[in-house]
């Protein structure tokens, strides 16, 4: 690995830093390219190497943990609730800066739309190894929304608490909701 590569990423890293601390105080759209440079320390031709907007450089963050959380999903997705859960709330609490930002209520709705998805086709996955089939029911549909979305908006709480909440406590709660639902499902009284 070269120097510049190495120099590349810690510059894209401060700016990404710096671009969710402003965040933190104002919405996107309100941050100035200036801004954010002074913020950063770092010099306006710089950012325009890397980025043609705030909105490119926010979309770069986005795509990352999309991509990071998927793989943490397809990697885990056996996994007991309690372990699954705490596998995911682990990388939001490491990546607590951009998770705060991502899931802010004034945040681009693009991230939640895409996390939703990603955990609605898990959910899905998981539901029909439950149930050994492969077909998708409109139950099935309307209960991986709830499921997904409660589960988010949870997740959204907690990020906007600046993670306050116990996350031991939390992780209990989704777990158990979880169970509730494979109970469920299982005994058929939700897919009747």
């Amino acid at each position: 690995m070269s120097k510049n590569d190495r120099r590349v990423r810690k510059t894209k890293k401060t700016l990404q830093e710096s671009l969710a601390e402003l965040f933190s105080q104002k919405r996107l759209e309100k941050i100035s390219i200036r801004e954010l440079v002074e913020h950063a320390d770092v010099h306006r031709s710089t950012f325009y190497a890397h980025y043609v907007d705030i909105f490119a450089l926010y979309a770069e963050i986005e795509d990352k943990v999309i991509v990071q959380l998927s793989t943490l999903i397809q990697e885990n997705f056996s996994a007991d609730f309690k372990t699954y859960y705490q596998i995911l709330f682990d990388y939001c609490e490491n990546n607590r800066m951009f998770c705060k930002m991502l899931f802010s209520h004034h945040a681009p709705a693009t991230f939640l739309e895409r996390l939703t998805e990603l955990f609605k086709i898990s959910c899905l996955e998981s539901w029909k190894a439950l149930l050994d089939t492969e077909d998708i029911t409109e139950n099935l549909l309307y209960l991986a929304d709830y499921h997904v979305q409660g589960s988010l908006i949870m997740v959204r709480r907690w990020a906007e608490s600046d993670f306050s909440f116990s996350q031991k406590r939390l992780i209990k709660m989704v777990a158990t909701i979880e169970e509730q639902i494979e109970v469920g499902i299982v005994s058929g009284k939700l897919l009747e």
